[in-house]
């Protein structure tokens, strides 16, 4: 028994005609209809509509007959034209790295120690408002960590869309045996312009496992604490 998304299948079959109506049509702004900005679009649109679940073809049947459903497709074809302008405006620093699928999973017998992924946010001290175009670089070792595969960056930044926002998928280091206990250091290192820099050092304790199934991404995340910046020349009230 597998659960589906029903929605993912209408937003990639509606996406990528749009695509290539709006390539036939030699549309002026569409810069690219590449893979990777299709799949950033379809990612932008499943964001933002309930998801439908089903488990088999009766849950088709009861999906059909949801009033609903009419309403959810219109959403849709507004948000893939919204999508793709967005993606044509703002391609991410990735866009033309082609996927390299091998890098994203770890298979075989050896025991890996598997991280978390991290994710923060930025905020300004005095106005607890989140902070945009900040960069953030985490440390290991005094080095930028190495990341799980070139979709994820380091150093990273935050964006007026993600509300000061940040995340890291480090890669998973091999261990010399399973069920070995490791403590781990990193550095959140942060600087923005106007900002006086500031950093915060955690540890994380991990224990080493083989991987059981084709699987990239940490099946947990690690909520780090809010970080906050203050203007340059501003007295830090806590301190």
């Amino acid at each position: 028994m597998k659960i589906y998304n029903l929605m993912e299948e209408l937003v990639e079959n509606k996406v990528n005609k749009l695509y290539d109506d709006l390539k036939a049509a030699n549309t002026v702004w569409l810069t690219c209809d590449c893979e990777n900005c299709r799949l950033d679009t379809m990612a932008f649109v499943l964001n933002r509509i309930p998801p439908k679940y089903i488990i088999s073809s009766r849950g088709i049947t009861h999906t059909a007959a949801d009033t609903n459903l009419t309403q959810i497709k219109a959403d849709i074809d507004t948000l893939a034209i919204e999508g793709i302008r967005l993606v044509s405006s703002s391609k991410r620093p990735t866009h033309n790295v082609k996927s390299a699928p091998e890098a994203l999973y770890i298979s075989g017998s050896k025991p890996f120690f598997f991280f978390p992924t991290f994710t923060g946010t930025v905020m300004d001290g005095l106005t607890f408002e989140p902070i945009s175009d900040s960069k953030i670089t985490l440390l290991r070792d005094g080095k930028p960590a190495d990341m799980i595969d070139h979709t994820w960056l380091n150093p990273t930044q935050t964006f007026k869309s993600t509300k000061g926002t940040y995340s890291f998928c480090v890669k998973p280091e091999e261990a010399k045996e399973e069920k070995q206990d490791g403590h781990f250091q990193f550095t959140v290192q942060i600087e923005a312009e106007g900002y006086e820099p500031t950093s915060y050092a955690f540890s994380i304790p991990v224990t080493s496992e083989i991987l059981r199934q084709n699987r990239g991404l940490s099946l947990y995340s690690l909520k780090l604490q809010d970080l906050f910046m203050f203007p340059i020349g501003t007295e830090n009230p806590m301190e």
